[in-house]
């Protein structure tokens, strides 16, 4: 029975809902597409049948962090046959590791890597079990726009002669499902969508009249409420900048998270976080996807979300322990016009892509680093979907550069990117919507997003009426922090210095 071999290998006596079920349809050799709410156990949905097949799971995820979470955590329960292969593996490691991949059961990679030759060589001579896409809202958010190896997938799938396909993700709208199952080519998929809903996690949504008033309320957050807890930036620079407000201006001990850091830094940061040597953690969306810390007790967002979708899944790290949780989005007017930006940022125009593209010549071998450089230069980060593009309308075929008319092939670039534009801003107005209407039960809306039904509860969100009294700090607690704040501001007016009692990162 399952049950017995979820026991001997996981600990675990029972399945959650829905486990089961994508686990026997994958096993019978069906294509799944499956939605589960963070913290439903979604990596346990391909664990399980990849540890029990007789060949080789492999396993594409979007983040180095993610992918060596995940296998450290199956490696620290006894189950030693796995391993990750991505751009931080080093030449002696990949090496031995591609030779020995017949003894590996769960593979863990990107899309980038699937383009290796050499590794797919080596994957053609093995069974493939089964073909894993995690955060499967990937492809359709990401292929289309700069990371267009998501969109080469089904082409790699076919090498290893189509093995039943799992793509799981926490959320997906209806059309992004459905663009995930073109994408893919998932031949009459089983489908397993649950609600996004996540009724222990209580909405509230505050408009402040200013950056400094949305500075001193998350302070004010941050000093009263009990933590773990997580702060969502736009920015680097603002994640470093709001640690640093936070290791001033109270007594928690937080650090910062982003994508511009080493990735020593990173690991470490999330390690502190993940053994409570941090209470609070300001990121940027880099960190969080597939951590699995439980004790969350509320996620706060400090800008206009860029979609729904995105929102949900972040703030759906909260309260992974069933427990009651929050999840706060504090906004100013300027907000909404800055997120606009961020939509039209790297945006270029036909005369920028003719520029790039009349760097090819026809007849030449085409030289991908350069090209995309070159895009890089003219403040683009869609260079390596556009040579995707470019290889479907044969302008490059078998490595060499096609005659095309420059012209022409411009404006087709310019118009796929221009529509992916559009998309990025018809999920932003539903973002907005949320984060200035002030009429609607906020629940109410991220579930209409989903096409999904309202749902009547209390509590439910600041609209409808929340009390977030039982999540302050006990009164002892609190004036214990009160003491400490006191002594920092007594040697910041004494030393006329303010990192004399921070928390290092």
């Amino acid at each position: 029975m399952l049950e017995d071999k979820l026991y001997s290998l996981f600990g675990f006596q029972s399945f959650k809902p829905g486990q089961k079920d994508i686990i026997e349809q994958l096993m019978a050799g069906k294509d799944v597409l499956a939605m589960l709410p963070t913290g439903r156990g979604k990596s346990l949905c391909y664990q399980l049948p990849g540890l029990l097949s007789e060949g080789l799971t492999i396993v594409v995820s979007p983040l180095l962090s993610l992918m060596e979470d995940q296998v450290q955590q199956l490696k620290s329960q006894g189950i030693r046959r796995v391993a990750t292969l991505n751009s931080f593996t080093n030449k002696e490691e990949r090496k031995w590791l591609i030779s020995h991949l017949s003894k590996i059961k769960l593979l863990y990679t990107s899309p980038e890597m699937l383009q290796s030759d050499e590794l797919i060589n080596r994957l053609k001579s093995i069974h493939i079990s089964y073909f894993i896409i995690d955060e499967a809202h990937c492809v359709s958010y990401w292929g289309h726009d700069f990371r267009a190896d998501y969109l080469r997938l089904k082409d790699v799938r076919d090498d290893f002669k189509m093995p039943p396909c799992l793509a799981i993700t926490a959320t997906a709208s209806p059309s992004v499902r459905q663009d995930i199952i073109k994408e893919l080519a998932l031949k009459d998929p089983f489908f397993y969508i649950e609600s996004v809903n996540r009724e222990n996690i209580l909405l509230a949504v505050e408009e402040m009249n200013s950056q400094v008033d949305k500075v001193n309320r998350l302070v004010e957050y941050i000093q009263s409420y009990e933590s773990p807890a997580l702060v969502y930036v736009q920015t680097r620079a603002q994640a470093e900048y709001y640690s640093h407000k936070l290791q001033v201006e109270s007594t928690i001990r937080v650090g910062f998270y982003h994508g511009g850091m080493e990735n020593a830094e990173r690991m470490l940061i999330q390690q502190q976080f993940m053994n409570g040597q941090l209470d609070v953690v300001c990121a940027t969306s880099a960190f969080g996807m597939g951590l699995n810390k439980e004790n969350i007790r509320y996620v706060i967002h400090l800008h206009c979300p860029l979609d729904i979708a995105s929102y949900v899944q972040e703030i759906g790290r909260a309260g992974r322990d069933g427990k009651p949780s929050f999840a706060v989005l504090l906004t100013t007017p300027e907000d909404k016009y800055y997120a606009h930006q961020l939509v039209e940022r790297g945006k270029l125009s036909e005369i920028d892509w003719a520029w790039a593209l009349g760097t090819l010549q026809g007849g030449l071998p085409f030289k991908s680093e350069s090209f995309e450089s070159i895009v890089e230069t003219i403040n683009g980060d869609q260079a390596r979907t556009a040579v995707f593009l470019l290889e479907q309308w044969g302008v490059i075929k078998n490595g060499m550069v096609q005659a095309f008319a420059i012209t022409d092939v411009a404006v087709k670039l310019r118009n796929h990117f221009d529509i992916n534009v559009k998309r990025q801003k018809k999920r932003l107005e539903s973002a907005i919507t949320y984060a200035y209407g002030t009429e609607q039960c906020k629940r109410g809306q991220l579930l209409h997003y989903f096409n999904e039904e309202p749902i009547s509860q209390k509590p439910c969100c600041n609209v409808c009426g929340l009390d977030l009294g039982p999540f302050r700090k006990d009164k002892r607690k609190k004036k214990e922090n009160e003491t400490l704040l006191n002594a920092k501001e007594e040697l910041k007016r004494i030393f006329g210095i303010e990192r004399s009692c921070g928390h290092g990162n």
